[in-house]
């Protein structure tokens, strides 16, 4: 997920020798100016949409420079994350709003047979939230290492609120009005009053996320605004410099 910035240069063709000769060195201090630039909305944007957002997230947008040789420069979201997925994956929602893709964890799922098709995850009210609003990496497999999901099993190895063999289980359990629900399931109460809080609910659909993250619409403003006054000054320069 990345935008160009680039420089319509041919209102130079006409221009002198001298102006032509510093045309690709000023057009790159240009592009670059206002790839950062770009590059800074974005990240207060994310700070303003998103809850808490997390220091990945926050530090996602990153910039390519362009070059007297390359004439562009690219701002784009970061595609590689060392734990989980990286961020232009779960931001491909926000920006294009659209479906949303199958979490990691729901694959994980899929694979070792305990989520059906067509159905996907959300937080249950009692799954324990980090302060960025999202289940830890580390909860996640701590859950699926108990439903011998990451072993590839094609059951959780427990049977309901009264099975004993695991804290996590998949199944369904009766809810207010007998509404049965069915997620992954943590025992509590022991074993005189067993039950079952909700960590996770299977639900049937896949989520759709309206567009919230407007990435291309900010960094095309800031370009038409920014670009022709950082071109000039680049020139400016360039021209006084080489003079010297």
């Amino acid at each position: 997920m990345d935008v160009s910035v680039k420089l319509d240069t041919s209102k130079f063709d006409k221009a002198s020798a001298e102006l032509k000769k510093q045309l690709p060195y000023a057009s790159s201090v240009a592009l670059n100016n206002v790839a950062f630039r770009i590059r800074g909305e974005e990240r207060a944007a994310i700070g303003r949409i998103f809850v808490n957002p997390a220091k990945l997230t926050l530090n996602s947008v990153l910039v390519k420079k362009a070059t007297k040789r390359t004439g562009v420069a690219k701002v784009f979201i970061r595609d590689q994350a060392p734990n989980g997925t990286a961020p232009s994956e779960y931001l491909a929602t926000s920006v294009i709003g659209e479906n949303r893709i199958d979490k990691r964890f729901e694959r994980a799922l899929r694979h070792a047979g305990l989520l059906p098709s067509g159905m996907y995850v959300v937080h249950g009210k009692e799954a324990r939230l980090n302060k960025h609003g999202n289940i830890s990496v580390a909860t996640y497999k701590k859950i699926l290492a108990e439903l011998r999901a990451n072993s590839g099993a094609k059951k959780s190895g427990a049977d309901g609120v009264n099975g004993t063999k695991s804290k996590y289980f998949v199944g369904k359990v009766n809810g207010k009005r007998n509404k049965q629900w069915y997620g992954v399931w943590k025992r509590a109460g022991g074993k005189r009053n067993p039950t079952a809080k909700p960590i996770l609910i299977f639900l049937k659909g896949r989520p759709n996320y309206r567009q919230r993250f407007p990435f291309v619409g900010i960094a095309q403003g800031i370009a038409r605004r920014h670009l022709p006054i950082e071109l000039d000054k680049a020139m400016d320069h360039a021209i006084k410099t080489s003079k010297r």
